[in-house]
């Protein structure tokens, strides 16, 4: 009777597991180890276990607007996620 290759079959779904989900999270390491219901610390262990080259992004300075031209906000929880709303009603 033949062997099966478990551990390497395993090890093969959890690479494409991971590839996968900073893939769809465009290598945001928190979401994708939120989407793979893993800590961070597992997902950095994973990513190196596996020799997964991840392309770090510098996080984007956004533009600060003068305080006369910005418009009223207020801080709203909508469906477990925190959102910075404008008088409007728009998400700031």
């Amino acid at each position: 009777m033949k062997e099966c290759q478990i551990e390497g079959t395993m090890a093969f779904a959890q690479r494409s597991a991971v590839e996968a989900a900073l893939r769809d999270n465009r290598c945001n390491l928190s979401h994708a180890a939120r989407q793979l219901r893993v800590g961070r610390t597992t997902l950095y262990r994973l990513i190196k276990r596996f020799e997964i080259e991840v392309e770090i992004m510098p996080r984007t300075q956004l533009p600060r607007l003068r305080a006369a031209t910005q418009a009223p906000t207020s801080v709203r929880l909508v469906d477990g996620v925190w959102y910075l709303v404008r008088a409007d009603g728009e998400r700031a």
